[in-house]
């Protein structure tokens, strides 16, 4: 789980500590845009295994379900 908000926080440019699990990442963190959509979505790709349609990725609001998308707990 800290490896992923550590991928996160890199994306978007800011501290791990900005970044929580219930972090809503479209309003809570800066800058968010379609490219940076994208880039989480390659990230999870690259790094998880995990190829997320565009429509699962855009019912996602926190961190926290990007991260349960990747990791079957």
């Amino acid at each position: 789980m800290e490896r992923f908000i550590d991928l996160v926080a890199e994306i978007f440019e800011v501290e791990p500590e900005e970044v929580a699990m219930d972090t809503v990442f479209r309003e809570e963190l800066p800058d968010f845009s379609s490219l940076v959509g994208f880039s989480l979505i390659v990230m999870m790709e690259d790094e998880y295994g995990v190829k997320v349609p565009v429509g699962e990725f855009l019912e996602c609001k926190t961190v926290g379900d990007l991260y349960r998308k990747c990791v079957k707990e």
